[in-house]
């Protein structure tokens, strides 16, 4: 993909909305999107917690492995 490339904008009935094109569509369900000049970013929104298990997952039985001071 080049570096600039151009979307289509489709109004709504209360807004509008852009088709991303396919190389740089989203995965995240959710994006923040914030106005810069006249510039408008968007940005995908992490999930505020750690997923299910994976905490489990990276246990360390380790025992030269020593979480540091916190």
């Amino acid at each position: 993909m080049s570096p600039t490339t151009t979307a289509k904008v489709i109004e709504t009935g209360d807004g509008q909305a852009v088709h991303l094109p396919e190389e740089i569509r989203f995965e995240a369900p959710t994006i923040s999107v914030r106005q810069e000049d006249e510039a408008v970013v968007l940005e995908p929104i992490r999930p505020s917690q750690w997923p299910e298990g994976f905490i489990e997952a990276i246990h360390i039985d380790d025992p030269a492995f020593a979480r540091p001071p916190q």
